[in-house]
């Protein structure tokens, strides 16, 4: 009988530690949400387009890189030492992807490295891009629906900023 209420306890007692990080993981995903960056995109070396990198509902989108048929993507967070990292991958069916990497600092500063890759059947190509910028407070998150609605009736290949994308 001591055996049986022995295992019972230790069962719960793995069951309430995998609830607790599984709920910590779940917690940290979102962690960005709700945020809005401003700053500059372009070569990792000189960034210089004017852009604003957005987080809503565990998700991550920036202005241009919508315009450029960019959709939406999923990102992971995770509180470190430095700041918040996070990563994400934004996709686009004739433009490829960008991997992005990134880190905000507790005084709201962020740098990402991004790395854009663009596969066909005879190349790839793979380049090198940041952003850099600071938290800003005077812009409201614009709503995920209505990033994705306002998608459909963009023209990326009829907009000459997304010929370097």
């Amino acid at each position: 009988m001591k055996q049986l209420v022995a295992r019972f306890f230790s069962f719960l007692a793995l069951a309430f530690v995998l609830s607790f990080f599984g709920a910590a993981k779940a917690n940290a995903e979102g962690v960005l949400d709700g945020l809005v960056f401003s700053g500059m995109i372009g070569p990792a070396q000189n960034p210089d387009l004017a852009d604003s990198l957005y987080f809503d509902e565990g998700r991550f989108w920036s202005d241009i890189c919508t315009q450029c048929g960019f959709a939406p993507g999923t990102y992971d967070a995770a509180e470190t030492a430095d700041g918040i990292r996070f990563s994400g991958t934004l996709e686009s069916d004739s433009r490829g992807r960008f991997d992005y990497d990134g880190l905000v600092q507790d005084d709201g500063t962020i740098q990402v490295s991004i790395t854009w890759e663009r596969r066909r059947w005879y190349w790839t190509s793979r380049r090198e891009i940041a952003f850099v910028g600071a938290l800003s407070t005077q812009r409201k998150v614009a709503s995920l629906a209505d990033v994705i609605q306002a998608m459909q009736s963009l023209d990326p290949e009829g907009n000459p900023l997304c010929a370097r994308f």
